[in-house]
This record gives C-alpha cells, structure tokens and sequence, in this order.
C-alpha cells in the first residue's frame, strides 16, 4: 500500500512540475485515432482509493485508455488525468498496443513490479504488450478486472 502511495506521489509530483497544469494533456495524435463501435476486449479497475483505470480494446484494432489518480485526502494535490487513444496489433492473445506520443510513461504506469511477465511488456516508450486472456491485469498496481 505504501508503495502505491509513494508511486502515485511521484507520478503526480513529476506531473505538476513546470507549468501549473492539472492534469496530462492527451497527444495530439491520440486524438486523430477514430475508435470502434464494438468492444473487443475492456477492463475496468477494481474499487480502490489509488486511481480509477479502463482500457477498452475494439474490434476495428483501436483502444482507449483512461486513467484518474484519487489524491489522498490529507493532499492539497490535484488528480492525474491521462485518457488516450491509439492502435494495437494482434499476436495471439498478446495485444501490443501503440500509443502515439504519449505525455506519460507507459513503465510508470505498466509497472512490472505489480505484475508477472505473463501480464504485459513494456516494448519501448509508445508499445505495451498485454495478454488479454487473462482476467485481470495490474495497471499501476491497481487490479483491473475484464469486463
């Protein structure tokens, strides 16, 4: 629990420094990704008092992720909020998902320290690999289970 607290402190200390922005911006290039209908595959977190977290996956090979740090009520901080969109590849039941310029690091929040390797890769700074046969997935230590 300490960690979760100490790694959301971070996160939101890194993301406050420079201007006084409230939140990530998405990427403009995210924006530009038109997103599916039909949902393939979606996982929505767990209830926790760390971060409200969905990754739906669509079937035209689209997703979109969305994540909302919960500050801690003793924080003066404000909620981190990243929401973007992007393109993933299919190998098997492996899905790598492409984020275009993220404002974020995707091995900040896909932490392995909170997962095993049978959950999902960090391939470099714009590619996840996530194993969607599984039930749930640890994103940034919180439990998000498929819907």
């Amino acid at each position: 629990m300490w960690k979760n607290i100490l790694l959301l402190a971070l996160l939101i200390t890194i993301s406050s420094c420079g201007s006084k922005k409230t939140a990530v911006k998405s990427s403009k290039d995210s924006k530009e990704v038109v997103l599916g209908k039909i949902e393939a595959v979606s996982y929505k977190s767990l209830g926790n008092g760390v971060a409200s977290i969905s990754l739906k996956l669509f079937e035209n090979n689209t997703f979109k992720f969305d994540f909302k740090s919960i500050p801690q009520p003793e924080s003066t901080e404000k909620p981190v909020v990243i929401s973007e969109k992007g393109t993933y590849t299919v190998d098997g039941n492996w899905k790598i998902l492409n984020f275009k310029n993220p404002k974020f690091s995707l091995a900040a929040i896909f932490d392995n320290t909170y997962a095993g390797a049978a959950d999902f890769r960090v391939i470099d700074a714009e590619n996840v690999k996530i194993n969607t046969s599984k039930n749930t997935l640890s994103i940034w230590g919180v439990v998000c289970e498929k819907q």
